[in-house]
Parts: C-alpha cells; structure tokens; sequence
C-alpha cells in the first residue's frame, strides 16, 4: 500500500467494505499481510520509475493477492476474489498519471490494475506460459526502476504479440472496452465487436456458455457466428476479462 494514498489504505482496510470481496473469500485471510509481503517483489525491487506508473506497484501487489488465494482454495475462488474488485473500480481517470511531476495515480490502480493482468492471463491463454511470464518478468526487472513502456515491450517480447493497445486502453484511458452484440430475431447467428477508446485494441474473449466457452477474436469491425443461444442464455466470461457488455 502506497504511502502517497492513505484514503485508499483507510477505504481498503474498513472490514465493512472488504467483507463482500470474493463472496466469502475475503474472511479466510488477512489480505493486508499477503498485500504488504507482495510488495517486497513489486514496489521494493520492481520499483516504478516515477509514481505516475505506481500500479507497478499496487496493480501487481493486489493481484499478488488472489495468486495467493489460487495457491490456498484454487482458481475457481482466485476467480471470485477478483471479481469481487469490480464494483469498487470507478472508471473516471486513467490510471497512469502525469509523468515528472509527482502526480499521484488514481486508487483504480489497485483494483483495475489486478483486473488488467487477469484479463492478460486469459489472453495469453496458457496458464504454464502465464506462470513463465510472471517468474521472468520478476528476474529480467529486480533491483531496478522502471516504466510501463519496459512492462509492455517485456510482455510483447515474451509473448510474441502485441499487447500495446490492451495496456494503453486499460491505464491510459478511463472506460474499459465494451463487447457489442447484436442477436438476430431468432436463434440463430450473433454479431460482435469491440468498441474501445484505443484504435487498435483486439482481443480474443470467451463468450456462449461456462459450460462450452468459445473464444471469439472480435476487432472494432462488425463480425459474426453462428450460435444456437437466445440473447438471454448468451453469456461473455467477464470473470475472466475485465470488460463491459452491450446486449441491445
């Protein structure tokens, strides 16, 4: 936790407010151990550069938090612990500030900046490649301050594809991306596309069903698929990306 935003330790520690963070999930722990102790890895030896970029810190710190519930009760409750952030996102600034000037960042960097790194997790869509990211990206970094323009070359390196617009459109713009979709009168076919503040975001998303997920790869042009569900059967795995949903 950032000494440069108490308001935001005060709000993070009120056992009323944390109560409802992952249905339950939050009861079994003490999340502010497991928070501190995660910062002696990102913000003591992956330090930010300036605090403009301090979910380097505090982004990383929070999602360190669900790693640890994954390690205890296993992904599913990692899932819920996350999804329990969303309502305590605000969506108004970006999350990187001004640079050079000491601005202090947005508390979204907590939560949003978590909610980030899940959606990259299920871009990269592999978790025995996620878990290689994570180790290497801690050893190619301690020790040393850094920007988020070397986390996003280190992703793009590592990964082989280009994730600039997904981190330019969750820190450097306010509202998430949104997955329109249109149904057609009867079951039958679905339309899709990303609407973003970032020209160039794409992203593959599961959508259909929990039970049979199918990973779509929608741009900001119009494309389809055909599927037997209602618009009401039709889900998105927002648990797994940090996006809005349109369903007119």
């Amino acid at each position: 936790m950032s000494i440069l935003d108490p308001i935001a330790f005060i709000a993070r520690t009120n056992s009323s407010d944390r109560i409802y963070v992952g249905v339950g999930i939050s009861p079994r722990f003490d999340f502010i151990i497991i928070h501190e102790s995660a910062h002696e890895w990102f913000g003591n030896s992956v330090t930010a550069a300036d605090p403009a970029d301090m979910w380097i810190h505090e982004g990383w710190a929070t999602y360190l938090e669900s790693l640890y519930v994954e390690y205890r009760w296993g992904k599913a409750d990692a899932i819920k612990y996350l999804s329990g952030y969303r309502p305590k996102i605000y969506n108004l600034r970006p999350i990187i500030a001004e640079t050079g000037v000491n601005a202090e960042p947005t508390e979204d960097q907590y939560f949003k900046g978590a909610l980030m790194l899940n959606t990259l997790r299920s871009v990269v869509h592999n978790d025995a490649k996620w878990w290689r990211l994570l180790y290497n990206f801690y050893q190619r970094f301690k020790y040393q301050n850094i920007t988020t323009e070397d986390v996003v070359l280190y992703f793009n390196q590592h990964t082989g594809m280009n994730l600039t617009p997904v981190f330019n459109q969750y820190l450097r713009h306010a509202q998430i991306p949104r997955l329109e979709l249109l149904f057609s009168e009867a079951p039958g076919m679905v339309m899709y596309k990303w609407s973003a503040d970032e020209k160039s975001f794409s992203t593959p998303v599961s959508v259909a069903s929990p039970d049979h997920w199918q990973v779509i790869h929608p741009t900001q042009k119009w494309q389809w698929m055909q599927s037997s569900l209602a618009k009401d059967k039709f889900q998105v795995a927002t648990d797994l990306y940090y996006v809005d949903v349109n369903k007119p």
